[in-house]
């Protein structure tokens, strides 16, 4: 009889998280590259609670790890990398994709820390004759630090954006997403989520935000902007399906908004892809970039968009910037699994986004045969005491079933 098997760490292995333990140091520890070390556990942890970003959950007590076994597997079988050209054109095969994903974003600003989380469900809708897919985005749940003291415009701002899921998004050939498809379909959704918004807030100044916010909803160019500088629309379909050439490198400028209030940074990016499959069986790709944003220093700390002087001999003091990106792709369809990006821009008061997004697997799968291959735990756990107390008497049943079996056979019997 099918059922469905809990979620147990017990069926992994998986390393017992010390005191002062970090990503970075386990992954030293284990000899383990940091970014797959977190994309692996990510996958297959219990709930987004559990999944890591730059820091481990302070209540994580079991890192998932691949095992010996399992790498040994696929290291013996590791396919090279399928492009679809001679120029090593990357194919974006995306038909049938239904995936959810937790994206993980810490916002550093100086000395202020905050951290977002959001479950996304990403799902293929059709891909036509240009290479041209219509993808589906659902957010469907939100988290913010418990440090962080949400306003009344923030609720207010998270309860209207209700409205734009699903959002259905144009990505073309090289996994770019370029335009919005649905905006009728959004505009017809703001009734209802303007009657369950008036039902938690009132006033004038709600009216007049309301009111502001569906003057943007009419102007299709408002919406647009506004989500393709979307962190999580930006960092997931960044282009990654193009023609490497022979190297399996190339470099192009990416640009990548760090903010609203600066908006768009340019880097010139240095893209590699690796030319075979990893240990855990996904297509790797990195990319490292330098500043090439016009704007200077004095720029970015006034918030201006565009350069102020655009000659060069009257510029003030250059920004010194960071990006970095790694991406793991899923071999057969090339489009991600997981992905960690940094950037960050050094002003006077440092400005840091750190971005992870990792798909999810699902925890309670139906199993049709009982015959499950775990992997032996690095770290043998204490038998818990719930456990054996619920098998003493599913036993105490079994035998008390049978006993009551015979005596009725047995009475039967005698009455025959």
């Amino acid at each position: 009889m099918p059922y469905i098997k809990p979620f147990s760490y017990d069926d992994f292995l998986t390393y017992k998280i010390q005191e002062g333990d970090t990503p970075e140091s386990v992954a030293e520890k284990l000899d383990i590259d940091l970014y797959a070390l977190r994309s692996y556990h990510n996958r297959y942890c219990e709930s987004v609670e559990d999944c890591i970003g730059p820091t481990f959950p302070r209540y994580l007590k079991f890192l998932i790890i691949q095992s010996q076994e399992e790498k040994e597997k696929i290291d013996a079988h590791r396919e090279p990398i399928q492009f679809s050209t001679q120029n090593f054109k990357l194919p974006f095969l995306p038909s049938h994709l239904n995936k959810r994903y937790l994206a993980m974003y810490d916002i550093e600003k100086g000395s202020e820390k905050n951290s977002i989380k959001e479950e996304i469900n990403v799902k293929w809708l059709a891909t036509d004759k240009n290479g041209y897919s219509l993808i589906e985005i659902d957010r469907k749940a939100l988290f913010v630090n418990e440090n962080y003291e949400k306003s009344m415009a923030d609720e207010l701002a998270e309860k209207t954006a209700k409205v734009f899921y699903p959002i259905k998004v144009i990505v073309d050939s090289n996994g770019k997403c370029i335009d919005i498809n649905n905006f009728d379909e959004i505009r017809e959704r703001w009734n209802d989520v303007k009657k369950e918004v008036l039902k938690e807030f009132e006033g004038e100044v709600v009216e007049e935000r309301l009111k502001a916010f569906e003057l943007k909803l009419c102007d299709n160019d408002i919406i647009r902007e506004s989500f393709l500088n979307d962190w999580f629309l930006r960092a997931f379909f960044n282009g990654l399906n193009v023609e490497y050439k022979e190297s399996l490198t190339i470099n192009n400028v990416i640009g990548f908004p760090i903010s609203k209030k600066i908006g768009e940074v340019k880097f010139e990016v240095e893209q590699t892809i690796m030319p075979k499959v990893d240990q855990y069986n996904l297509v790797n790709i990195t990319q490292k970039g330098v500043l090439v944003d016009e704007r200077s220093k004095d720029d970015f700390e006034n918030n201006l968009l565009f350069p102020y002087d655009s000659l060069e001999e009257n510029k003030s003091e250059q920004l010194e910037a960071i990006y970095e990106a790694y991406y793991f792709l899923n071999p057969n369809t090339n489009t991600v699994e997981s992905l960690f990006l940094e950037c960050e821009i050094k002003l006077d008061i440092p400005q840091k986004i750190a971005i992870t997004i990792s798909g999810l697997e699902e925890t309670g799968k139906l199993i049709l045969d009982g015959k499950i291959k775990l992997h032996v735990p690095m770290q043998k756990k204490e038998p818990s005491l719930f456990r054996e107390f619920f098998w003493i008497i599913v036993l105490i049943v079994t035998l008390l079933s049978v006993l009551i079996w015979i005596f009725l056979k047995l009475q039967k019997h005698n009455y025959e």
